[in-house]
């Protein structure tokens, strides 16, 4: 069987890098004395792994691991053990389980939902109302490692819709991005594109970017959760 928990990347560990976010999660599991399924072969590896990558800087209450186990066990005691075990700053939200053959969580999330709050008080209204109605908006961003050095995202692609809310000393920004086999975009270049297309002066650096949700989208384009979840409780 296969066990599912959605987590989370709290803000005290917000600047953490990926890679590292994924070693304590392992080291949790062994703490947690979960039975872990281990690769073959010289180097054997557990056998788990997180749906879509986050990036660095960025809060996340919809991260989700996914865990191939040697024999069955039952999930909320599992959970338990496995929130008894992880440090301050990752919590368990819920926990499924699923048979070994079930397709793996990373190959069907379909979209995410952020929300992503800069201290900018300036006139955003008339730059949504044209990202929203515009069929296609380009931006440009490094890309070192392809043999061009630049890639050109229609952002329309991955982000169809913004929804902008602006209080007293802040604006905050809500979307859904699209997830693919072939990649998805950054909430971080969503903000530079609407400063390079529109003239804001949006501060980037001083973002909080939240990921609210992740999920799977069938071929109507309907949402789905990730998990049949049962919820942790505290």
């Amino acid at each position: 069987m296969k066990l599912r928990f959605q987590i989370t990347k709290d803000k005290e560990i917000r600047f953490i890098s990926h890679l590292e976010y994924v070693r304590t999660i392992g080291r949790a599991i062994r703490r947690a004395k979960l039975p872990a399924a281990y690769s073959q072969g010289f180097n054997p590896h557990m056998k788990y792994s997180l749906a879509s990558a986050l990036g660095v800087g960025v809060v996340s209450y919809a991260e989700f691991v996914e865990l191939e186990l040697t024999e069955p066990v039952e999930p909320l005691a599992a959970a338990a053990a496995f929130k008894k075990a992880l440090p301050r700053g990752i919590r368990v939200l819920a926990v499924d389980a699923v048979e070994t053959n079930a397709p793996a969580l990373m190959s069907v999330a379909g979209g995410a939902e952020y929300r992503v709050t800069v201290p900018w008080t300036g006139d955003i209204a008339a730059a949504v109302e044209q990202f929203n109605r515009a069929p296609e908006v380009t931006f440009v961003k490094q890309a070192p490692k392809t043999k061009e050095k630049v890639k050109t995202i229609d952002v329309k692609f991955y982000i169809p819709e913004i929804s902008a809310v602006q209080r007293e000393d802040e604006t905050e920004l809500r979307f859904h991005c699209r997830i693919t086999h072939n990649g998805s975009m950054k909430a971080v270049d969503l903000l530079n594109t609407l400063n390079e297309q529109y003239g804001l002066g949006l501060p980037v650096e001083k973002a909080d970017i939240e990921r609210l949700d992740l999920y799977r989208v069938d071929e109507q384009g309907n949402k789905w959760p990730m998990l049949d979840s049962l919820y942790i409780q505290g």
